[in-house]
């Protein structure tokens, strides 16, 4: 009995171990990958869309090459305008480098144990992947990991929702406790980001492209968002929430 039960702390720690190397090859893969070439397609369809808007032409058309296709609410694509007039390496060079900070800054939030620690291998595996793209990934899941415990939760969500559709489903935890205002200003900020999507031609506009385990770094901002909250950091314990301390009454007589 005692050889058993001896065992299975062993057991316990080969798995990890087992699990820790797998994750960090494929971390490591991934790394290597992105570093041969970057490729920046996303810079390439968040230029064109701006470029398109400020010549009046469709916003949501479908390029020959098919990476350089624009899926995001027409806000992001004004917001990409004053970037069209800087030089395209100074572009590519300080949107990655938000990107990978981003990247950095969500793996640190999972560090204390090594759950956490092969969790952030994979997330920032993924998100190194997405930030050797240009994609906006990265700052949407930090914002999320940033904001989700705190008052701007819903306010993060629905602009979440406006760059990738998966975010929405943070809405359902406000539904479940019965937070009806916050389940609404998600809702609201979502539609009203991509209301002005009616006011644009999406005559052969394909349909949203199904989901990838990419997507998935938007649902790992839970765990990041819960290990952060957990740990204390921000002022008052909880980011977001301001410290306040206990009036002091005054003494009697």
């Amino acid at each position: 009995m005692q050889q058993l039960t001896g065992r299975i702390p062993s057991a316990r720690l080969t798995a990890r171990v087992i699990v820790m190397l797998a994750v960090g090859i494929y971390a490591l893969a991934n790394v290597i990958l992105v570093t041969q070439q970057w490729a920046f397609d996303d810079i390439g369809a968040y230029l064109g869309a701006a470029d398109r808007l400020q010549h009046g032409l469709p916003l949501y058309v479908v390029p020959a090459d098919p990476s350089l296709i624009y899926r995001y609410a027409p806000w992001f694509a004004f917001a990409w305008i004053p970037f069209t007039h800087l030089p395209g390496l100074g572009v590519e060079v300080v949107w990655a480098g938000f990107l990978l900070a981003a990247t950095g800054l969500a793996m640190w939030h999972l560090r204390r144990s090594i759950a956490e620690a092969c969790l952030a291998l994979l997330l920032g595996a993924l998100l190194f992947r997405t930030a050797g793209w240009g994609n906006v990934q990265p700052l949407v899941v930090i914002a999320l990991i940033w904001l989700l415990p705190t008052r701007g939760g819903p306010w993060a969500v629905g602009v979440a929702a406006s760059l990738k559709v998966l975010p929405i489903l943070f809405v359902l935890p406000y539904l479940w406790r019965r937070e009806w205002q916050s389940a609404a200003i998600a809702l609201a900020v979502a539609a009203l980001l991509w209301a002005p999507i009616l006011f644009f031609d999406l005559s052969g506009y394909p349909a949203a492209r199904g989901l990838n385990l990419y997507d998935a770094t938007l649902l790992m901002a839970v765990p990041a968002a819960i290990a952060g909250s957990s740990a204390g950091r921000g002022p008052g314990g909880r980011r977001g929430t301001p410290r306040t301390s206990p009036r002091r009454r005054p003494a009697p007589g």
